[in-house]
């Protein structure tokens, strides 16, 4: 699921740069790469995951769930795990262009401005398995940007940092069955 997110984002990225800037050569990949020094090739921006983290604030209770409509029995199941994806873009080109890598990276924060929320009726191709994709600009402080340059083992360039919200997973693995509580009475019996 990860992957079709992260596709899904590329694709959508490509598709907006090329329609606001025309078809140059350096627009049409964005690519999922770590950013370092050893990998990057200039002229593009890169899409890369910098962090999973599980979201425990809406975290489902929900153990049981009907796998047959007809029967009187409940499945007991793992909840999902609901996911958050910081996702890094970075425009990375040659010293002489880092006005044209300031414009990049304007770019794709106007491309998240203008959508950013990404339900079930957007959502194209493998994507269309995903429930919804929320796209929240996160912002760090100098120190956590640094340090996150400092981990990567790269020179900072002009970047942006992203929170893909609500990516959910789910094995639907059956642990057990339990017969379904259909209601609760009271019986009175006399002495």
């Amino acid at each position: 699921m990860i992957h079709t997110a992260l596709n899904f984002l590329r694709a959508y990225l490509n598709k907006e740069m090329n329609l606001r800037l025309g078809s140059l050569a350096s627009y049409e990949s964005i690519k999922l790469a770590p950013v370092n020094k050893d990998t990057v090739a200039d002229d593009k921006v890169y899409l890369s995951l910098i962090n999973i983290e599980e979201e425990k604030v809406l975290k489902n209770q929900n153990y049981y769930r009907r796998v047959n409509p007809d029967d009187d029995f409940l499945s007991v199941v793992n909840p999902e795990i609901k996911l958050n994806l910081y996702i890094l873009l970075s425009a990375q080109f040659k010293a002489i262009n880092y006005v044209e890598a300031l414009k990049q990276i304007s770019y794709v924060i106007t491309i998240f401005q203008g959508k950013n929320v990404f339900n079930q009726s957007d959502l194209t191709g493998d994507a269309k398995v995903l429930e919804t994709l929320i796209v929240d600009l996160y912002s760090q402080t100098i120190e956590q940007n640094n340090g996150l340059w400092q981990a990567m083992g790269s020179n900072p360039v002009p970047a942006v940092l992203y929170k893909v919200r609500l990516l959910l997973l789910q094995d639907n693995k059956t642990l057990d069955q339990v017969q379904e509580v259909k209601g609760i009475g009271i019986e009175l019996v006399k002495k």
